[in-house]
Formats: structure tokens, C-alpha cells, sequence
């Protein structure tokens, strides 16, 4: 099975998202060569999450320890205080909005160092690794040495680099601020390639991992 863990969306937190998404996948909307397809490939509202792993193939027999040990690694987090807040885009590829932790001390900060965008700091980060730990155990996959919590939005169609259309649109989607949200569970999920809307994969539950209460 094709397994990842993700943060979901609350339904009011993808409603406004959608809202501002919207906004932008109208803006001069460009086909592709010889006016084909459009030059992004959007990701259907109801798939927008925030990945926290990304195992790839993993052994339908471990599935059932996978999850138990994911469950007992989110059980000594805390419920998140969370807020989708600013854009950009990927390697030229994937336009993005990203992820805002509040903090006890000011009332929120940003995750990653906004002048150098080296990595990312603070309790759902500590998550992100904690979940990649588990999933050591059970699948061979690339650990990331940078983390960026995030939703991905759109990604080009083709290979080559961004030609503007996802850069204006991260530009458009820089002052967006979503409403914030108190994320008490994290979710294992199964991808099938290709299963989803227009080709794009489908994503479905496997287990819900709480959080702790502390």
C-alpha cells in the first residue's frame, strides 16, 4: 500500500481556502502547448492536506503495527494551534500555502526562517520527524533534512521551469490568511495513482492517530 501521514483540513478551514484558491486558478487561465490543457494541474479541494510523512509502498501486513506505533508517537503530542498564512512555490514546480504554529509567547511566528527558508522550528516539525521515525521501521523511503510544513495547491504540467504562471499566482496568494484551527488528530492514509478526478490520486482514510492532551 501507498501510505502517508497527513494533517485534514477542518471543513471551514478548506471552505475559505477554496475561496482564495479560486481567485487565482481563474487568473488568465493559459493552455497548455498547441492550446491543450491548462498549464497547472490543480489538486481537488477535498485532498488538500498537510502531509507530515510520506512512506511509498509499505507491506499490507505491517499496516496494522505501522499504525499502532504512529498512534502511540501522536499520542505524546498536544492538540496544534494552527493557521494556513502566505505562499510560494516549490523547485519551479509546486505553488503552495503554508503552515502557521501559534506560540505560547507572542501569539504566533512563523515555522521556517522567512530570509533564508532554511528548515522549520517547533512542535509540528518535532511531529513531521517523529512520524518519519516510525515509518523507518516499515518502508524505505527519502528522509527530508528540510522541513516545511505546507498544503500543496498546483503543480505544472510539465517538467520544465515555472514560465509565471505559478509564481504569480504564490505572489496573488502571499497576503492570504485562513482561519485558525486547533488540530487534534493526525491520519494515516492510503494514495491510489491515478484513481482520483481527472487522473489525479485518491486518497482515503486508513486510521486516525489522536493526540495527546497535555
Amino acid at each position: 500500500m501507498r501510505l502517508f501521514v497527513s494533517l485534514p483540513l477542518p471543513p471551514e478551514v478548506q471552505e475559505h481556502l477554496a475561496l482564495a484558491v479560486r481567485s487565482v486558478s481563474e487568473l488568465d487561465p493559459v493552455p497548455g502547448p498547441r492550446g491543450g490543457r491548462p498549464a497547472l494541474r490543480w489538486v481537488p479541494e477535498e485532498q488538500r492536506h498537510i502531509t507530515l510523512a510520506f512512506y511509498g509502498e509499505v507491506p499490507d501486513g505491517a499496516v496494522e503495527d505501522l499504525s499502532d506505533d504512529l498512534a502511540g508517537a501522536a499520542a505524546a503530542f498536544p492538540p496544534l494551534r494552527l493557521q494556513l498564512r502566505g505562499a510560494g512555490v516549490f523547485s519551479r514546480q509546486t505553488l503552495w500555502v503554508g503552515v502557521h504554529e501559534e506560540a505560547r509567547s507572542d501569539g504566533g511566528r512563523w515555522l521556517w526562517d522567512e530570509a533564508t527558508g532554511e528548515g522549520q522550528s517547533g512542535r509540528l516539525v518535532e511531529l513531521m520527524a517523529a512520524c518519519e521515525d516510525v515509518g523507518a521501521r516499515y518502508a524505505s523511503f527519502e528522509r527530508r533534512d528540510r522541513r516545511r510544513a505546507h498544503v500543496t495547491l498546483a503543480r505544472a504540467r510539465n517538467r520544465r521551469s515555472d514560465d509565471g504562471e505559478l509564481s504569480r499566482r504564490a505572489q496573488a496568494l502571499s497576503v492570504y490568511t485562513g482561519p485558525p484551527w486547533t488540530a487534534t488528530h493526525a491520519r494515516l492514509q492510503v494514495s491510489y495513482l491515478g484513481a482520483g478526478k481527472g487522473g489525479t490520486p485518491l486518497h482515503e482514510a486508513v486510521a486516525d492517530l489522536a493526540f495527546g492532551t497535555r
